[in-house]
C-alpha cells in the first residue's frame, strides 16, 4: 500500500470539478451590489469594440482568473480546517475563525501572496493582460474594463471566503463524529465566527428586516 498515493487521491477527489462547481454555486451576485451587473454591461459594451487580439487577451485573462478562483477555494478550505482545529485546541481566539490572518493577509495581500508561486504568476498574468487591453481604450471604455476585472476579483475573494467556511464546518463535522457534543460545547465560538463572517445577524437585525419585508 502506498499511503502517499492514497492520500493524494483522496485530496484530488475531495477538491475535484464538482467541488469547484459547488463553490461557484455559493456565489450570490446580489450580495455584491452592482459588481455583476456592471461586469455584464462591460462585456456587452466592449466585445463589439475589441480586436481579435484583444478578445484573445481577455479570454486568457479570464482563464487565469478561473485558475486563481480554483486555487483560492482549495486553499481557503484548507485554512478553514486549520482555523477550526486551531480554535478548538485553544491556539487562537480569532473571532472570524482565522480568515483574516490565514487567508486575507496571506493569500490575498502583499507581500505574503508571493509565496503562493503559481497563483502569484496568475495574478501577474491577469495584471499584464489587463494592462495590454486597457492601454488601447479611451477613458469611457477603460471604466468598463475595470468593471470586468473587479467582478473577477470579487469571484476569487468569494471562492476563498466560502472555501474557508466550508473547511471550518468540515472540521467540526469531523470532530463531531468522535465527540458528539463538540459543536454544543463550542457553540459560542462557532456563532461568533459565523457572525463576524456575515453568515448570521443579531436578532434585532432579523426583526428589522422582517418588519421591512412585511
Amino acid at each position: 500500500m502506498n499511503v502517499k498515493n492514497l492520500l493524494s487521491g483522496m485530496k484530488s477527489r475531495a477538491m475535484d470539478t464538482q467541488f469547484q462547481q459547488d463553490i461557484c454555486a455559493l456565489y450570490f451576485p446580489k450580495d455584491y451590489g452592482d459588481t455583476e451587473p456592471d461586469c455584464k454591461a462591460g462585456y456587452e459594451h466592449l466585445l463589439p469594440l475589441l480586436t481579435d487580439e484583444q478578445k484573445m487577451s481577455l479570454e486568457q485573462m479570464e482563464q487565469a482568473y478561473i485558475r486563481r478562483r480554483n486555487y483560492a477555494s482549495q486553499y481557503g478550505f484548507k485554512c478553514g480546517l486549520f482555523g477550526a482545529f486551531r480554535q478548538f485546541f485553544g491556539c487562537s481566539n480569532a473571532k472570524d475563525g482565522g480568515f483574516q490572518d490565514l487567508v486575507a493577509d496571506d493569500l490575498l495581500t502583499q507581500p505574503k501572496m508571493q509565496r503562493h508561486h503559481e497563483n502569484f504568476a496568475n495574478i501577474e498574468l491577469c495584471n499584464e493582460l489587463d494592462r495590454s487591453i486597457m492601454d488601447a481604450l479611451n477613458e469611457e471604455n477603460k471604466e468598463h474594463m475595470v468593471s470586468i476585472a473587479c467582478a473577477w476579483q470579487q469571484r476569487v475573494y468569494s471562492a476563498a471566503f466560502d472555501g474557508f467556511y466550508c473547511g471550518y464546518r468540515a472540521a467540526y463535522d469531523l470532530m463531531e463524529d468522535l465527540m458528539p457534543l463538540v459543536k454544543v460545547e463550542n457553540m459560542d465560538k462557532i456563532l461568533t465566527m459565523e457572525y463576524y463572517m456575515g453568515y448570521i445577524k443579531p436578532y434585532s437585525e432579523v426583526e428589522r428586516l422582517r418588519d421591512m419585508a412585511a
